[in-house]
Order: structure tokens, then C-alpha cells, then sequence
């Protein structure tokens, strides 16, 4: 049985969302329930935000855009029992850096997020009516790829996030947000170095097995759909590390240790029916320490079904004479 329109637009909001750092969601998915998302993302800038806060040329002397990410995102998620859903996203990584000199460009798969989404039902007879609480957790892990290139697809640590989210729906609106922390653990393992004479060699960087600094995160959205088909998306998005950054970051050294950062934006998410949909975002980094300040475009298909019915549909009627 298909979900009502409003609990099933819900459930796919935080999905929709473009960024890894903000993952998370208030709904959880019915048992056998499954959406999926491809998503092409575009990333721009010409200016960062220094680990004091001062904006910058991205790459020094270079007065235009020097940093560019062209990326394809698969996301999934389905239900697994009532109240548990679980969560899997991948990123295929094109990234192009350019200084006075040289252009760098790397192409590879980047981190896989893997998650479970829990509905605490001891909590939920305080949670008013439309309303909807969800613990997250999810494991970062890279898949093998080189992280002292230039640029590298990750930073190449295994990490792990926990968030708690909470939402509220209304006849055609909603609002929700989520609170998380992320570890940002020192197991370099599942990435790999290659070894290179940094400044000699092109396109490879010193091995960047940094201190990298926990951090807090969050989310915070609204939307409204003001026909039936379309739902208006305001987008804010902001990561905190617990470290003050005191080291900055560069072309040859683009992962920073410590980053702090303020991305707002928002989005349009058309229903054509038949459980197709089609999604455009966008965000910009207003404020930050240690981040590039770029502009962040997300363009997206997804559907959703219910397995069930998917195989009932596969094997077709039984019986009857021949």
C-alpha cells in the first residue's frame, strides 16, 4: 500500500539532501520500502576561507575559479524492520585544482557512507501529532583510493557520525533539523599513499595523515508545497570543528585538518507519479574557516517502490485453466 502524499514527500526530504556532512533524517522508511537516488553534483570556487576566518584566492595569484568538483552520487535507502531503516551512499569523485603553473585532475570512487536509522518508539508518546524523532549513525569508509594525490577523492581516515533529528509536518509544510557529531578517527587503512618527492613530482602531495579535529554538526530545513506536484526546499547547513583550525590548506595540501562552515541554499523537488521524481539544489558557503567558499549545484532523479509489490508484479497472476 503506497504511503499518503504528504508522509511519503517527508520521507524523502533529507534524502534529497546533496550533502554528505548533513546526512541524516526524522523518517524512517516502512518495512520493504526502498528509494533511490542518482545525483549529479557541481561544485565551483575561486576563493576559500583561511583557517582565520579571511577570504582568499583559492590558489595563490590565480584571480578566477581554481577549484572544481563534477561528481556522481548513488544514494539508497530502505526499510528494513518497523522503525529501522537502513542507509547506503556512494560517490564517484571527479576533482580538477589549478594553480599559476599546473592543472590537477583525479577521477575515483570517493567514500562509501553506510547507516542505520532508528526510530526510538519509547520516546515517541511524547512527540506530538505529525511529529517524527530519528537517531542516526553511519560509518564513512574510503575505498582504496590514493589519498595523497592531487586532488585526493577523501581525506582517506575511516570516520563515524551519530546525529539525533527530529521533523513536523503540516497540511502542505514542514520543518526539520538534526544535531550530530562526527569522529574523525586516525586509521588510514582502507586508503593508500604512493610514495613521491612532493613538489617534484606532479599530481602527488605529501601522505596527509593529519590530526584531523572532531566535529559537530547540523541541519536545519524547511518547505512547503504549494501544488500538489512540487515542494519548495530552504536549506541550511553547518559543520563545526571541535579544534580551532590553525593550519591552512592548500592546492598541493587540499584536505584541511580542522574546517568550519556555513552553506545556505535551497531546492525544487518535482513528483511525476508512478514514484519518479526529479530534484534541483543548490547552496552557497556563506562563512567559514578553513573551506572553500563555493557554489554547490545538485541535480537528482530518484524513485521509490516497495519490493513486495515489485515481485508480486515480476511473477504476474497464478492459476486459472490452460
Amino acid at each position: 500500500m503506497r504511503l499518503p502524499y504528504l508522509q511519503r514527500a517527508l520521507c524523502l526530504l533529507w534524502a534529497l539532501s546533496p550533502l554528505g556532512a548533513a546526512w541524516g533524517q526524522a523518517w524512517t522508511q516502512p518495512p520493504g520500502h526502498v528509494y533511490a537516488k542518482v545525483a549529479y553534483g557541481a561544485s565551483t570556487a575561486a576563493h576559500q576561507y583561511t583557517f582565520d576566518g579571511r577570504a582568499k584566492p583559492y590558489a595563490d595569484d590565480v584571480y578566477g575559479p581554481s577549484f572544481y568538483d563534477r561528481s556522481l552520487y548513488l544514494y539508497s535507502e530502505g526499510g528494513l524492520a518497523d522503525g529501522l531503516t537502513g542507509v547506503v551512499s556512494l560517490g564517484y569523485k571527479r576533482l580538477v585544482t589549478r594553480d599559476t603553473t599546473f592543472r590537477y585532475e583525479a577521477s575515483a570512487l570517493g567514500d562509501v557512507d553506510l547507516g542505520l536509522r532508528w526510530r526510538p518508539d519509547p520516546l515517541m508518546a511524547w512527540i506530538p501529532a505529525g511529529g517524527a524523532l530519528a537517531i542516526n549513525a553511519k560509518l564513512t569508509l574510503p575505498t582504496g583510493y590514493i589519498r595523497n594525490s592531487i586532488p585526493s577523492p577523501g581525506s582517506g581516515q575511516v570516520n563515524g557520525a551519530i546525529s539525533v533529528d527530529y521533523g513536523h509536518g503540516w497540511s502542505g509544510l514542514y520543518v526539520q533539523g538534526g544535531l550530530g557529531y562526527r569522529l574523525r578517527s586516525g586509521w588510514y587503512g582502507l586508503s593508500r599513499a604512493v610514495e613521491c618527492q612532493p613538489g617534484r613530482d606532479r599530481g602527488c602531495a605529501q601522505d596527509p595523515q593529519q590530526d584531523l579535529g572532531d566535529e559537530v554538526y547540523g541541519r536545519f530545513e524547511i518547505g512547503a508545497s504549494p501544488v500538489k506536484w512540487l515542494l519548495v526546499q530552504g536549506l541550511a547547513d553547518a559543520v563545526i570543528s571541535l579544534q580551532a583550525p590553525e593550519v591552512g590548506f592548500s592546492v598541493d595540501q587540499p584536505i584541511p585538518a580542522q574546517q568550519r562552515w556555513l552553506k545556505l541554499g535551497g531546492g525544487l523537488i518535482g513528483l511525476l507519479g508512478d514514484g519518479w521524481g526529479l530534484s534541483a539544489q543548490g547552496l552557497y558557503t556563506f562563512w567559514g574557516n578553513n573551506t572553500v567558499r563555493s557554489l554547490d549545484i545538485f541535480l537528482g532523479v530518484h524513485t521509490e517502490f516497495d519490493v513486495g509489490e515489485l515481485f508480486a508484479e515480476a511473477a504476474g497472476p497464478r492459476g486459472g485453466a490452460r
